[in-house]
Formats: structure tokens, C-alpha cells, sequence
């Protein structure tokens, strides 16, 4: 495999050659969503003040009647975002647990399954919890075990 860049005047451009989508090109084009995205910070507020949090700080998201909050170790903040516009901007190791909530896979630090299939998150260096539903276990699972316990 080769990486080959391009100094140009043109809008930035990454395309990957490959003959098959495999789990290593998976993995590279993760690494660069990741990187594009992940490194840039998200503008939230509290009470009409903007704040600049990189988006490996928030934990969660959930809304909460009208309101979308994201949530950091320390502060709960309101977004301007919609859910599923959320699910688009931030990195991969975000998913979606349940209708009302989208969680950071690399911060959790436990997970707590019930008998109905349904559970709760809790956050590293937080007493917050969050809850999932059992129709988004699987994919929760699947991205903890790609995010966490990958190479």
C-alpha cells in the first residue's frame, strides 16, 4: 500500500484505490473520519454563552422535550444540532443508543444490561447515566467492540 500527497490549489480530496473493500480499508477510512472530524470542536451553549468543546469531550447527547443537550464530565450544554444531524457531524465512535440519545463509545465506562434487553451507560469520571434501548444493543455492541477492543 502506498500514500501518496498532493499539493494543490483544489478543495481538499482523500480517495482510497483499493480492489475490495476490506476490514483494512474499513479501518482507514474510519481513522480518517475520525481524524477529520473528531479534531474539531462542536459550539454548544448555556444560557445564551457559546462554548468550543472538542467533540472527544462530549459524552452523550439526548434530547429532552424541544431541546438537544450534549453532555461533558462537568457541564450539560444545549445544541443547536438535531439528533440525526449529529449522527452525520460527529466522529464514528458515536452511536445511537436510543431515540433520544446518541452516546460516546470511548467513554463509557460501564454498560448494565436488563432482563427486557433494555439498560443503562454510565460515563468515565462521571455519575451520569443514559439509557438504551434493546433495538440498539446490537449496533452499541458491534461499535464498542470495533472502537475499544480493535488493533
Amino acid at each position: 500500500m502506498r500514500i501518496r500527497i498532493e499539493i494543490t490549489d483544489e478543495a481538499e480530496e482523500i480517495v482510497i484505490r483499493c480492489r475490495e473493500r476490506d476490514e483494512k480499508i474499513a479501518d482507514i477510512e474510519r481513522a480518517i473520519d475520525n481524524a477529520v472530524k473528531g479534531g474539531a470542536e462542536l459550539t454548544l451553549y448555556i444560557n445564551g454563552t457559546e462554548y468550543y468543546v472538542p467533540r472527544s469531550e462530549i459524552m452523550y447527547f439526548e434530547s429532552e422535550g424541544d431541546r438537544i443537550y450534549a453532555g461533558t464530565q462537568d457541564r450539560r450544554y444545549v445544541s443547536t444540532y438535531k439528533l440525526f444531524e449529529l449522527e452525520d457531524i460527529m466522529p464514528s465512535y458515536f452511536v445511537r443508543i436510543s431515540k433520544s440519545t446518541i452516546a460516546n463509545v470511548k467513554l463509557i465506562s460501564s454498560l448494565r444490561r436488563e432482563v427486557t434487553g433494555n439498560g443503562e451507560l454510565t460515563f468515565k469520571g462521571s455519575e451520569k447515566k443514559v439509557y438504551f434501548s434493546r433495538g440498539y444493543y446490537k449496533k452499541l455492541r458491534e461499535k464498542i467492540d470495533e472502537v475499544r477492543f480493535s488493533r
